[in-house]
Parts: structure tokens; sequence; C-alpha cells
């Protein structure tokens, strides 16, 4: 066994016995975490609206479904009360289910796709974080929240402007969530296109020219790094870059941006404050001046009426 199989296993021991919902469980990267946490014995709340999820409930123990199409008002505070009926508790929120887009957001004849790309992929996913923020708080029990996000979010990419700006903003979020460790541990990972029907069956994506050059990666890969997102203690706030090939890498481009935008505010409070300063000083200055030049008459107390 590899070093990171042997990982792999431990993070799995340690997450054994949880209960888990999985949204976009019927398919693809959803499917293939929601059979490894199954086989690892963790108790799985499947959520999709597509009717096959039910299939895959039936097949993994301890688990139960729900169909519900996550875009509707109030649809993840139903998936949790399903949970806690059905399990009594809840210690973990995978956000996977997610959509691409067809064509370009430019020759879209009205906003019918973009809405529902930003209500799948971002609002979805910000509205089920904050339910289970509260939930874990209230309960009095940590809780660990774990975002499916993409390379797509990373590189912009011509033609999936919608798709590539909800996973930036996701990563963003993510980033955003960091204080709450570590009563709450919310992170993301950022996968390169893996061998998924979501993937494959979209022509954007087939046509990238990367995507042509090295082909799709092995969904596996993307499970093994969300397995470690959701077990290590470490990383709260984070998002994990995987590709096929390389060992999955904690992103740090918001630490790095903040620590740079806080330098240029800082820097520029300064000036301001010091020219200001410096302003304050040479009207002071040449107020002296102009009185050292041109001193007050002295009344001459001799002088005769």
């Amino acid at each position: 066994m590899s070093s990171s199989q042997a990982a792999t296993e431990a993070y799995l021991a340690a997450l054994s016995g949880k209960v888990a919902i999985i949204t976009g469980a019927a398919s693809g990267i959803g499917k293939r975490l929601a059979e490894t946490l199954s086989a690892s014995n963790l108790k799985l709340l499947l959520i999709d609206i597509n009717p096959a999820i039910a299939h895959l409930s039936a097949q993994l123990p301890n688990s139960a479904h729900l169909t519900i199409d996550l875009c509707l008002p109030n649809a993840f505070e139903t998936c949790l009360a399903r949970a806690l009926d059905t399990f009594g508790t809840l210690d973990i929120i995978v956000n996977n289910a997610g959509i691409a887009n067809e064509c370009s957001l430019f020759s879209q004849e009205n906003a019918q796709e973009l809405t529902r790309i930003l209500d799948l992929n971002l609002k979805a996913p910000m509205d089920a974080t904050r339910v289970a923020v509260r939930y874990f708080r209230q309960a009095g029990r940590p809780g660990v929240v774990l975002n499916t996000a993409s390379v797509g979010g990373l590189m912009p990419i011509s033609l999936m402007e919608s798709y590539g700006t909800t996973k930036a903003a996701l990563i963003f979020f993510t980033a955003s969530c960091k204080a709450l460790a570590p009563h709450v541990r919310v992170n993301a990972v950022a996968p390169y296109f893996a061998d998924t029907p979501l993937v494959a069956n979209n022509r954007l994506v087939r046509s990238y020219p990367l995507v042509q050059q090295v082909g799709l990666m092995n969904p596996d890969n993307v499970v093994r790094t969300m397995v470690r997102a959701l077990a290590d203690q470490e990383l709260a706030g984070d998002t994990l870059i995987v590709a096929m090939g390389a060992k999955p890498e904690k992103l740090t481009f918001y630490d790095d941006l903040t620590m740079h935008v806080t330098t240029y505010i800082t820097k520029g409070t300064f000036n301001k404050y010091a020219a200001s300063f410096n302003s304050y000083f040479s009207r002071a200055l040449n107020s002296i001046l102009g009185y050292l030049r041109n001193p007050l008459p002295v009344q001459d107390t001799n002088k005769n009426d």
C-alpha cells in the first residue's frame, strides 16, 4: 500500500460512523464519493434531481435518498429535516451538485441558463452552508462542509463564462468561511476536468485545448482528495486543487492576494495621512517664514500725538 493510499484509509477510518448529506449523488464524482463513504460505514442521505438516485440508495447500506431540485426555495432545509428524521443527527455536508453551460453566455437569447447555473452552482451551496452552520451551532456539535469547485474557477475559459464564474465565487466563499473553524470547517476541492457525464457530455469542455491534449482525469483522484478535505483537521477555509498524476495542493491564492491588498491599502492610507501631514507642515512653515520675513510693525511708544 502506498503512502497516499494509507493516508486515505486513515482519513476514511476517522469518518466512519458519521452522517453525511451528498448532493448531486446520482452520477459522476458524487456517486463515487457516496460509494466510497458507504464502504467506510458512513450513513448517507443522497440528494439529486435525477430519480436514478433511488436506485443508488437501494444499493448502498445505511443510506436514504431525496429527489429534489436544490434551486427551489428552502430546498436544503428540506434535506436537513430528512437527514435528521432518518439518522437523528448530521456531521457532513457535501455540496457537489452542479451544471455547466452548454454554450457561451453571449450566444444565449435569454437568462434562463445563466439563472439556473447561478442558482445551482453558487446560491444552493451557499444556502446549504448557511443552514448547516446554524444547525451545527444550535446542536453544539462540530461539522464539516465540502464544496465541489473546479479548475474552471481558477483559469478563465472562453465560452464557459457562467460556469467558471460560479466556481471562482465558490472558492472565494469557501475562503471567507475560514473563521468558522474549528467548530465548523468549510473546505473545497478544485479538480481538473474528470471523466464524468457532466464533463464528457459537454461539447465546450471536450473542445478545450488542454482537455484535447491531456484527456480527462479519473474521478477516483477527486474522491481521494475530497476524503482528505473532509477528515484533515488542519484544513479550514481551504481549497485543494487536484489534477491527474499530481499531488493535491492547497490553494494559497487568496491568502497571498489578501496580504497584497492589505499591504496596498495600508500603504495607501499611510501615504494619504503623510501627504496631509506634509501639507499642514508646509503651511505652518510658510506662515513662520512669512512672519520672519515680514514681522508685525512695532508701535513707537515715544511718538508724540
